[in-house]
């Protein structure tokens, strides 16, 4: 192995930190309330086939995300931690596939560095791999499906399109377009496209998803069609709005030429390596390996067509977003292990080792900036965190100055580069934002309380501030039904005239809130 196990310990060791430093710390944010609040809705009502938010039907997304978490809550607790580990734990069994995949055919060592260029990338370290949104856990599923066509010659579309019904029931139907696209693909690929047996397991595939699909639907309808049509409604419309934004024609141009820049910004830093192809000497080399090994040749060839017609959604249509693509850049790792997989056998002189110190005295900069900065303004004892990144940096470097092996240097100068990168981050800035942004928990825990003084049976809340009413829900143990005329009980709300009788009034820096009860209470 030219890698040192000590080098690899030393990352997978420090990546973890990166993973769960303070997980549970921040405030719920973006969609993260949304998924929560359903995820407590599910538990408290034994209800987990039909999502509800505040009591109110929501449908823009199936339920099984939030079916999870809710498994979480009822594991780990009612809280932030328990909900962003679903991702968490989708992003790391998403990195062992790549590796496990790419073991067998490009080696050990440069299946490692393939993986964490997924794990250590921007879009999935820093973002949605950390946030309790759907993303992270469908692109894990799609990814799943997509390439199950390529590792199962015989029964690939039948395991896929399992894969395929899950994650339609998590996020809706971009879900089919990333398995058939990739199916028909892999068909052109493969030259099965009028095979019997191809058209055979695509029909079965088609009911197994399907299948999956209208039993979720009639689960909840209870031969209600009005129910159907009401999901259904939501469901399609989540999806056909941003395919009817490719209406503004200027807007879809520019939308275009801009997506595949945010694509590869947003896969730094190993997007980097792209820039190894300007090398005359390695494209060459690069070719010959594809000729030379059939392997690698049919990984990257089954990668492009899975690539292509899906990216090509997201590039044409002005609503896409990069999040929506995140399961593609495990595609684009399978690339990023073979370059790595390269530098094995060319001389070609690329500089890594300079490149890689400088890497880290950036990281010693930011980490010297940042321990004044946490010590001086946070009033929180993250600066230690920031003392300890700078030593692991100067470390780092040290060994880089040691090591003569090329595979050494492009492993721990990337991977080391996003790993104390990513903590910096969690230690400065998400500390500072701790800081910054109204204590929901607090007033949550408030508000239930004063509710809770007067036992009530039934509670109601016309709320839209799901981060601060994700805490009030669960500090109740009860869940919140929206308000209505002919119920009642303990009525919470901005608005005083949903209540008749205000008993108190709470004052929270994202304005006032009025308890009351309603139709006499209980």
């Amino acid at each position: 192995m030219f890698v040192s196990k000590k080098i690899a310990a030393i990352l997978i060791l420090l990546y973890l930190i990166g993973c769960f430093l303070h997980l549970g710390r921040m405030y719920f944010q973006h969609e993260e309330p949304r998924r929560a609040i359903i995820a407590l809705e599910m538990n408290y009502n034994k209800n987990y086939t039909q999502p509800t938010v505040l009591g109110k039907p929501y449908f823009k997304k199936p339920p099984l995300h939030n079916i999870v978490i809710a498994m979480f809550f009822k594991i780990f607790g009612e809280n932030e931690f328990a909900a962003r580990l679903v991702s968490i734990l989708s992003l790391l069994i998403f990195g062992l596939i790549i590796f496990f995949i790419l073991r067998d055919i490009i080696g050990i060592e440069a299946s490692i560095f393939a993986s964490f260029s997924f794990l250590s990338a921007f879009v999935t370290y820093f973002s949605y791999g950390r946030l309790a949104e759907t993303d992270m856990f469908f692109s894990l599923l799609v990814f799943c499906s997509m390439i199950s066509l390529f590792l199962f010659k015989k029964h690939g579309i039948l395991i896929g399109s399992f894969f395929a019904a899950l994650a339609l029931l998590t996020k809706g139907f971009p879900a089919l377009h990333y398995f058939y696209f990739t199916l028909a693909a892999y068909g052109i690929m493969e030259k099965r496209i009028k095979n019997p047996d191809y058209l055979k397991q695509t029909a079965v595939s088609i009911v197994i998803v399907l299948g999956l699909f209208v039993l979720w639907i009639l689960s909840f309808s209870d031969g209600n069609i009005h129910r159907v049509n009401y999901a259904l409604g939501f469901l399609i419309n989540e999806s056909g709005s941003r395919v009817l934004s490719i209406e503004h024609i200027f807007k879809a141009l520019v939308h275009a030429v801009t997506f595949p820049i945010k694509f590869w910004y947003h896969y730094l830093p190993f997007s980097i390596l792209i820039f190894a192809f300007f090398n005359k000497h390695f494209r060459d080399e690069f070719f010959v390996l594809l000729k030379s090994n059939e392997k690698i040749k049919r990984l990257l060839k089954f990668s492009l067509f899975a690539f292509l017609p899906n990216f090509m959604v997201y590039d044409l249509i002005p609503d896409g977003r990069i999040r929506y693509t995140l399961v593609l850049f495990g595609f684009f790792a399978f690339l990023s292990g073979v370059i790595y997989y390269e530098f094995e056998y060319i001389d070609a002189d690329i500089h890594l080792k300079k490149w890689g110190i400088i890497s880290f005295v950036i990281i010693i900069l930011i980490a010297a900036a940042g321990a004044v900065f946490d010590y001086e303004f946070t009033n929180t004892n993250d600066y230690i965190v920031s003392v300890f990144v700078g030593i692991i940096a100067v470390f780092f470097v040290y060994m880089l100055k040691k090591i003569e092996n090329r595979q050494e240097i492009l492993l721990l100068s990337f991977t080391g580069f996003a790993v104390l990168l990513k903590i910096l981050f969690i230690s400065v800035n998400m500390s500072y934002l701790f800081t910054y942004y109204t204590n929901y928990r607090y007033y949550g825990k408030k508000i239930a309380e004063i509710v809770l003084k007067n036992r009530p049976e039934y509670v109601m809340s016309d709320a839209r501030n799901l981060r601060l009413f994700f805490y009030v829900e669960r500090d109740l143990k009860m869940p919140i039904h929206p308000v209505s005329l002919k119920h009642k009980g303990w009525v919470i709300s901005r608005h005083k005239d949903k209540m008749s009788l205000i008993k108190k009034v709470m004052d929270t820096p994202r304005g006032i809130y009025y308890i009351g009860i309603k139709n006499g209470g209980a």
